[in-house]
């Protein structure tokens, strides 16, 4: 026989999120608006994650894609690849994304 105080234990514990699993980004709900796609790409950071210098033409890996000077990334234009980081232009102000950032904020401290 079950016993009934396991029972609620067991259907209370039903909203709560497993700790070992990532976090997760809040779904709209009727009181907040839906952002677009392009709005939430925008506002999802870019990451870099490797540079070729060597070779013809240098690339970058950005977010598991490849991309050489010239391309469009997401609502930038990738304008400049060094050896420890790349500069992409919008209509923003440029964003200059590194290859290492943890390494960078803890020696300008």
């Amino acid at each position: 026989m079950v016993n009934p105080l396991l029972l609620l234990l067991l259907s209370s514990t039903a909203g709560l999120q497993d700790p070992t699993r990532p976090l997760t980004a809040m779904t709209a709900t009727a009181d907040a608006p839906a952002t677009s796609q392009a709005q939430q790409q925008q506002q999802t950071p870019l990451r870099l994650q490797a540079i070729f210098t060597g070779g013809h033409r240098p690339s970058a890996i950005i977010d598991g894609r490849r991309y050489q000077t010239g391309d469009a990334v997401a609502n930038y234009r990738l304008v400049r690849i060094r050896p420890d980081h790349i500069l992409l232009e919008g209509l923003g102000d440029p964003l200059t994304l590194t290859l290492f950032p943890s390494l960078s904020t803890l020696s300008s401290q």
